[in-house]
């Protein structure tokens, strides 16, 4: 120990007594600190300085208007309008695409945005069937310098999120504005009386088709009831007209009783008489009330089918409209991230869709309705034609019949008058023309009997299409009354409120990051300040070794004999150590006195400072004095292979696979890491922890200058001499 100090005092001294090594000396101490702050002060605050960095910004965009909502879109300048208030970067807004490319490539601008003129077209396409990805031009300069492609990149990232916000809040905002002014015109007086109308005409066409329903039926029964009355006449006629085999007898003995016959044949003519009168006044009877009845319903199914289709038209009208509203909301609940809200919107999606759908299935019924009302009233009028056409062809058979029976059985009446003889001669003529009067007649009402029969089934068809007309507008008022009474276009109503553009905000940006730092550093600075205070202690240690002379001189070893090897290394590292704890002191000090970095504990981050500056002149001049140049040299490679593995620059995970391995293994490694927890404060023992594994690496650096000093001197004069016989190392 009395020579370690005594070789430590002679260095001390010597140096002392020569002005030219006191600089020198102070050189060596401050170097590192030059190092150190140098780098500190032009990083201290980078990110915060891109305002200086120069983008072009073109705006090309021509805009965007729809047919369905009459308001122009233009994005770009939306876009333009919010950069020129961005202090991120510095935006130059230019009018010339080609200006703006050749000022990236001259280097006048860092980056270019071009915006083209199709942009809010094909941003709108989001709600059209074919959906076209919306571009923005982006050029930059990458060869101008590699963190500002990086940060530029940022810059593209920012206006590829204010184009996102701004699209989101522009067309949420429209939309919620045409979906809250629908819902307040649906909720006037003006649609309410309407709906209420609507309501009160329906009722009025249901009471309508049930008052043509009752007249169809009674149509029906009149027609059926003629139908028997045909058909009764016709067994009449039959019975009237039968000449049997004792009338010809009666009248071979007509000689007689003249006059009776006479007076026989005169009531036979007016009962003849009668009876054709009386066909011919129910047919006309029948067609008056056939008449009637059929202008009636004509009457009411017009009505009923104008109002039938209005009612339609207006139904699918406001289904449309509440269909637009449900594709609205549901395309804004798939740009929505927070669930709630898309829930939420995605509930009152499909319910505008239910109540769309209905309006259209309610439309839809009441044009089939009107449809099977007007082709019924067609059938029945085409009946109708058939009746009126039966009953006229009726009504001529019978006059045809009485002017036959007139022009015939009375001329005969008269000729029998004059002579039996003439009567019993023609009787069979007469008798023959007598019955094909009478089958005349009966075929005439048969014919008609079926015409009015059909015509009753027909009108009954009619009656129970109109009833079921009838239940169908029923129960379609009754829903009606039932979609008036719910609350859905209230809810949807509350849910937008009354600030449709407050509420396209928060969907533009629904969610709104809150950074709750954790071990906060207040700048880039501060952050980077391990790194390079660790990385200047290493290298001040590596110009200590390249300066200072690591072996004693055989003059000074021989006034220590006996000396040992390690009492050597010892003596001569206690002056390398104290520069090394010099050169830490300063830099460490300037760090927080001059720079001011952010700091918990002071003492904490000299005292890393401290260990660190020991530990990693120990290896160097341990490497210097046991491999002379290769140990420098192998200095050197630690110094590369720990700037890039330490984690001190980016985080370990985004290095290569080699660097994450040899990480935990580094002397920068901990270093750093003790510095960042004195700084912005330790996870429990991290502190110390980190400080002890820091200090365990002078373990094996004694180790080699100690243990095994000798064979290694032995091994680097071997490689030395060999080096030396090369002539040029």
């Amino acid at each position: 120990m009395k020579n370690i100090l005594h070789l430590f005092k002679r260095d001390v001294q010597n140096v002392s007594r020569s002005v030219i090594g006191l600089i020198v000396v102070m050189g060596l101490i401050i170097v590192p600190c030059l190092y150190a702050w140098f780098n500190i002060a032009g990083s201290w605050d980078p990110y915060g300085n891109t305002g200086n960095l120069k983008i072009a910004v073109v705006n090309t965009d021509e805009g965007y208007e729809s047919d369905l909502i009459p308001v122009e879109v233009n994005v770009g300048e939306n876009v333009t309008a919010t950069l020129r208030g961005n202090e991120n970067f510095d935006w130059v807004v230019l009018n010339d695409r080609d200006k703006a490319i050749e000022g990236v490539k001259s280097g006048a601008y860092y980056a270019a945005v071009v915006i083209p003129k199709t942009f809010s077209a094909d941003m709108m396409t989001l709600f059209s069937t074919e959906v076209k990805h919306a571009d923005i031009e982006f050029y930059e300069n990458q060869k101008a310098n590699a963190i500002a492609q990086i940060v530029t990149e940022k810059g593209s990232s920012a206006v590829q999120s204010q184009v996102n916000e701004t699209f989101t809040e522009t067309i949420t905002s429209i939309g919620l504005k045409t979906v809250s002014s629908l819902l307040d015109y649906m909720s006037t007086d003006q649609v309410s009386n309407f709906i209420a109308n609507l309501s009160s005409t329906l009722g009025d066409s249901v009471q309508d088709l049930q008052g043509v329903q009752a007249s169809a039926t009674s149509l029906a029964g009149i027609l059926s009831s003629t139908s028997d009355s045909l058909t009764s006449a016709s067994g009449m006629l039959k019975q009237t007209g039968a000449v049997d085999e004792s009338t010809k007898q009666f009248m071979e003995h007509a000689k007689s009783g003249i006059d009776d016959s006479k007076e026989a044949l005169k009531a036979a003519n007016d009962a003849i008489d009668a009876a054709i009168d009386g066909s011919a006044g129910s047919f006309d009877k029948v067609s008056a009330e056939l008449d009637k009845a059929f202008d009636t319903a004509n009457l009411h199914v017009d009505l009923t089918v104008r109002q039938l289709d209005a009612a339609a038209s207006a139904l699918y009208t406001r289904a449309y409209d509440i269909d637009a509203m449900a594709g609205l909301l549901g395309s804004l609940a798939d740009q929505v991230s927070d669930e709630n809200l898309k829930d939420g919107l995605k509930s009152a999606a499909t319910s505008l869709g239910g109540i769309a759908d209905e309006y259209s299935n309610n439309a839809t019924e009441l044009e089939k309705i009107a449809t099977s009302l007007t082709d019924s009233m067609a059938e029945v009028n085409n009946s109708r034609d058939e009746v009126d056409q039966a009953i006229a062809d009726a009504k001529a058979g019978i006059a045809g019949a009485k002017s036959d029976y007139d022009s015939t059985f009375s001329v005969k009446a008269k000729e029998l008058k004059k002579t039996v003889s003439g009567i019993l001669d023609s009787l069979d003529g007469i008798s023959g023309d007598l019955d094909s009067a009478v089958d005349g007649l009966t075929d005439a009402s048969g014919s008609l009997a079926k015409g009015l029969s059909k015509a009753a089934k027909l009108v009954n068809k009619a009656s129970d299409q109109l009833g079921e007309a009838s239940d169908k507008i029923g129960a379609f008022k009754d829903e009606l009354d039932g979609a008036l009474m719910s609350d859905d276009l209230a809810t949807i109503k509350t849910m937008i409120g009354n600030d449709p553009e407050g509420l396209a905000v928060s969907l533009s940006g629904p969610v709104a990051l809150d950074r709750k730092p954790v071990y906060p550093i207040r700048n880039y600075g501060s952050a980077m300040a391990p790194f390079y205070t660790i990385l200047s202690l290493w290298v001040g240690s590596i110009v200590l070794a390249a300066m200072m002379k690591v072996s004693v001189d055989d003059e000074l070893i021989n006034e220590l004999i006996p000396v040992r090897l390690h009492e050597i290394y010892l003596g001569r590292y206690l002056f390398f150590g104290g520069l090394a704890l010099l050169q830490a002191t300063l830099v460490c000090a300037g760090d927080i006195l001059f720079f001011g970095i952010q700091c918990d504990n002071p003492l904490q981050f000299v005292l890393a400072g401290w260990v660190a500056s020991l530990v990693f002149s120990n290896i160097v001049y341990t490497l210097t004095v046991s491999f002379g140049d290769i140990g420098k040299a192998l200095a050197v490679v630690l110094l590369v292979m720990q700037v890039g593995g330490s984690g001190g620059t980016f985080p370990i995970e985004m290095t290569g696979p080699v660097f994450q391995a040899i990480y935990p293994f580094l002397p920068f490694t901990h270093g750093i890491n003790a510095m960042h927890a004195a700084m912005a404060g330790a996870y429990h023992m991290e502190y110390w922890i980190e400080l002890g594994i820091l200090a365990s690496y002078l373990i094996p650096s004694l180790a080699l200058g100690v243990v095994f000093r000798r064979p290694v001197i032995k091994a680097n004069d071997w490689i030395i001499e060999k080096l030396e016989s090369t002539k040029l190392i």
